[in-house]
């Protein structure tokens, strides 16, 4: 069996078998939108340049600017798809993936519980040997040691917690495809993308905790919509927005529910790796498309990945490829995400779509001192 590259027109044999408003709360009535082919090809441009003018992307998926904007915001609407503004990595601060393991009569109150924290951006609930998997960001090392040594043990219901510190993400979710695109058209849509000026001028901190913001409620609203909210003019707005994102201060990406990707079912794997090949193995996880998160720990496991494949029987098959392909890594643990209640900040319903409700991840700017109850 080979490993492939995760460029969606290199797909692996593996991978074929197996103007903007912030979102709003679900309408009932909008909830069994699906999706057709237009919109996956429309999702898959909006992956590669989540902030691309629809006129840009008219020519290249087939349709009409108008046609492109109303189907984005059916998509919105339904809670299908979104787009977000998130921290970059120079405004991370430290990272965790939190184990907890519950009393399973009170393990979904619980993961609503955490899920209100701003600390807590991902909450997934497993089966496995954990039942609650939560990704944690904070402001600091003490943040995060608060958080996760008193604020959730305290919890009624859990029996226990284990946390794995972040030290190099390989792969991150907003590097993920679906492949509805060919590869001219991938092309196309990258030559739109709009390249910034490099800038050494830092963007005031109060703008720039204002744009993160609205834009990780939305990530395309517009530079006219930004300007006429932070009270600013649209220059600034524009060139604050570049360079935030040249600086690597703001990630812009395109989540999905996993129900309408094509692939609904989300495993985790804990890996152990000899240290002197973490680094050679996380490049080879970078080129398979099924993996949306691969980060190596510190911890009881020094590599955790998160995939999403067609069936269950694709966990043991893709289990197969990485102890075949890796010689030394040992696949120590796997949990399946039986629902998740938030991601990347937005909470989501029982089917996985995004409800509107948005809390904004942490960053390593100065926080207000946080009172845990």
């Amino acid at each position: 069996m080979r490993l492939y590259n995760r460029m969606p027109a290199e797909a692996s044999t593996f991978s074929r078998n197996l103007e903007s408003r912030p979102m709003s709360h679900l309408d009932e009535s909008r909830q069994d939108y699906d999706l057709d082919e237009l919109d996956r090809r429309l999702i898959h441009a909006l992956q590669i340049n989540p902030r691309a003018r629809w006129a840009a992307l008219a020519p290249i998926i087939g349709v009409d600017a108008v046609t492109l904007a109303r189907r984005w915001e059916r998509i919105v609407e339904a809670g299908i798809a979104w787009v977000s503004g998130h921290p970059g990595p120079e405004l991370r601060g430290p990272s965790a993936i939190l184990e907890i393991e519950a009393h399973p009569a009170a393990t979904l109150g619980l993961a609503q519980e955490i899920a209100a924290d701003s600390e807590a951006f991902t909450v997934d609930l497993t089966a496995g040997g954990r039942e609650m998997l939560v990704l944690v960001a904070t402001s600091s090392m003490d943040a995060l040691t608060e958080y996760l040594m008193m604020r959730v043990p305290a919890l009624d219901g859990i029996r226990a917690t284990r946390a794995h510190l972040f030290t190099s993400p390989f792969v991150d979710g907003g590097q993920w495809r679906l492949r509805s695109l060919s590869a001219g058209e991938i092309a196309a849509v990258e030559r739109s993308i709009e390249v910034s000026r490099p800038t050494r001028g830092r963007v005031d901190s109060q703008l720039e905790d204002q744009l993160l913001r609205l834009l990780g409620t939305d990530g395309r609203a517009t530079v006219a919509f930004l300007a006429r909210t932070v009270g600013v003019g649209q220059r600034r707005v524009r060139d604050a927005v570049a360079a935030m994102t040249a600086q690597e201060r703001l990630d812009i990406r395109l989540d999905m529910a996993k129900a309408q990707s094509g692939r609904p079912v989300h495993a985790w794997y804990f890996l152990r790796v000899p240290a002197a090949l973490v680094q050679r193995v996380g490049s080879v996880l970078t080129r398979i498309g099924e993996i949306r998160l691969a980060v190596s720990t510190v911890g009881q496991y020094n590599l955790i990945l998160a995939v999403w494949l067609p069936t269950l029987a694709d966990v043991q098959r893709l289990e197969a490829v990485l102890e075949e392909k890796l010689p030394g890594l040992s696949i120590a643990d796997r949990s399946v995400v039986l629902r998740t209640v938030k991601k990347e900040g937005h909470r989501l319903d029982a089917r996985g779509r995004a409800t509107g409700e948005f809390s904004p991840l942490l960053t390593n700017m100065p926080q207000p001192n946080s009172c845990f109850e």
